[in-house]
């Protein structure tokens, strides 16, 4: 069984060199998250799967996460062999695609970045994104962009990935950066795993969302500053992912 999962930094994970850990750099560092634990090496002790992608970015949407996971498993012939894990981000995020240098460009509060690391470091297409972003992402969408609206497209975006996955049989968890990022599907549906003040919107069948993983970590953070997990709450999150999957399929 193969393991495909997405978010943003709470699943990309946290950075191992500890002189980048006030440093704002979005990408891809090199990161130890909770599916470090799911193989040997360093952290884990057995490889409950026989492959594993993480696609999970620093600053990730749910545009982004939805976009990429759907185009995977529509270019996934053996769909039976894979188990998707999905960790929604904070509502407000959201992407562009800019045409000029067929690059998304994600957008995260006032700041924004390119998953293309060329494109991040050649001086002259970032000055050109910059100029971009400020004449016509910031004043004309990123300002006049509300929570609700945030909200309402991940309503729409979570139910029709759930009604896909149903459609082709996919197995899959969804979990969330933190209570913020997730429907109040435990108070709704009678679930009590523990007390839960997510979003308010319906789901169409949540019998396959997971608690959030600042829910699972809990303590076990960097610090009061940084609520990203540290080595101990990553291994409490794989340890309880890996818990719900054993729950439902056989790996």
């Amino acid at each position: 069984m193969n393991l495909y999962t997405n978010g943003c930094s709470f699943t990309a994970g946290t950075k191992t060199n500890k002189s980048l850990y006030d440093v704002n750099k979005l990408g891809k560092p090199v990161c130890i998250n909770w599916t470090s634990f799911c193989q040997k090496g360093q952290y884990g002790t057995i490889d409950y799967f026989d492959s594993i992608i993480n696609n999970a970015i620093e600053g990730g949407s749910n545009h982004r996460l939805f976009r990429q996971t759907t185009d995977f498993i529509n270019e996934t012939e053996n769909l039976d062999d894979w188990i998707f894990v999905i960790q929604l981000s904070e509502p407000l995020r959201f992407e562009l695609f800019y045409e000029k240098y067929g690059a998304w460009i994600g957008i995260i509060k006032d700041m924004h970045f390119t998953e293309d690391r060329v494109l991040q470091e050649e001086p002259d297409v970032v000055k050109e994104v910059e100029d971009f972003f400020n004449r016509l992402i910031m004043p004309t969408v990123f300002l006049t962009r509300t929570e609700q609206e945030g909200i309402f497209e991940l309503y729409n975006m979570l139910n029709t990935f759930i009604e896909l996955c149903k459609h082709k049989n996919i197995k899959y968890l969804i979990t969330g950066m933190s209570n913020n990022c997730m429907p109040n599907v435990f108070e709704y549906s009678g679930r009590d795993d523990q007390p839960f003040n997510g979003l308010n919107f319906p789901v169409f069948d949540s019998s396959n969302i997971i608690l959030p993983i600042s829910n699972i970590a809990r303590e076990h953070i960097l610090s009061h500053r940084d609520p990203h997990p540290n080595e101990i709450g990553h291994s409490l999150v794989s340890r309880y992912i890996i818990n719900e999957i054993e729950k439902r399929w056989q790996i």
